[in-house]
């Protein structure tokens, strides 16, 4: 389940990834967001689809990682129910990927041991870069989070999406 010396997560060839997307609604509006709800609409998976699902891409005879995606992954309801379906099925690891809000009292619902990882999308070292982005205020709630989730023992990893906008506090460079 959880290797100790992984420090992100890592894929290897002949596994099968699955990047399951289970709702498009988030409590962020981010200026780069790829989620357009005329496009991808603004539902969400039932339990019952998501177990069809799960069970659709797991595979007993090649290791499988599970990514959980939104929108904002934490405001399903049945997350939790999710990450301990796709482990009885047999998937290798599983990681969910969120703004940091962790909805549903996230941090007291599933465990550390039931996740490779908890990846927190911050898009700045400091509140100045990040919160032009994604939202006044979304820096300290996020960092607030992911120190709560490495208090209690959840691998923590962050997903940073780069942009003009964040870029150019390395100063002048070419491709800014």
């Amino acid at each position: 389940m959880n290797d100790p010396t992984a420090s992100t997560v890592a894929f290897k060839p002949g596994e099968r990834n699955v990047f399951f997307h289970i709702l498009t609604a988030c409590n962020l509006s981010c200026r780069h967001c790829y989620i357009n709800p005329e496009q991808h609409g603004a539902g969400s998976v039932s339990r019952q689809t998501m177990e069809q699902w799960l069970t659709l891409f797991a595979d007993s005879t090649q290791a499988g990682n599970l990514v959980f995606l939104g929108g904002e992954p934490t405001l399903h309801p049945d997350l939790a129910h999710g990450i301990r379906f796709a482990r009885k099925l047999g998937y290798r690891s599983v990681t969910v990927d969120s703004n940091g809000f962790l909805f549903h009292d996230f941090l007291d619902r599933v465990g550390p041991d039931e996740l490779e990882f908890l990846s927190f999308s911050l898009d700045g070292p400091t509140a100045e870069v990040n919160d032009p982005l994604r939202g006044r205020g979304t820096f300290a709630v996020c960092t607030a989070n992911l120190k709560r989730a490495r208090q209690k023992g959840f691998r923590t990893s962050l997903i940073y999406t780069a942009n003009r906008l964040n870029l150019a506090i390395c100063g002048p460079c070419p491709s800014c």
